[in-house]
């Protein structure tokens, strides 16, 4: 319930009981219209940070899919073999100090 309408029919209890029922009660009315207020501020900020939220949230998702469609799902297994394959290769390989220098005694670019 939106404080004015909280309001309205506080006021109207009021009336209805009269004045010196109304000092008798005031007190409480006055904690119950405190309290109504806080709740009803509570909801709007809650409101508020879902709103923040959902909108982030979708950010996210858009950023997410362009990177998803940027990034290979699955890897070839053969692939990573023969890649493997090379490497060991290379590494085994044995040089021979004249493939390293030239006539000159330079090092080979």
């Amino acid at each position: 319930m939106k404080q004015e309408d909280y309001q309205s029919r506080i006021d109207s209890v009021l009336e209805k009981i009269g004045n010196e029922a109304s000092n008798l009660i005031l007190d409480d009315v006055a904690i119950l219209l405190n309290d109504n207020k806080i709740v009803n501020e509570e909801i709007e900020k809650k409101n508020q940070e879902i709103e923040n939220l959902k909108k982030m949230n979708s950010t996210l998702q858009t950023v997410n899919g362009n990177l998803l469609q940027q990034v290979a799902v699955g890897v070839d297994e053969t692939t990573i073999e023969k890649k493997n394959k090379e490497e060991t290769e290379n590494k085994s390989k044995s040089f021979s100090m004249r493939s390293v220098f030239d006539e000159k005694g330079n090092f080979k670019i």
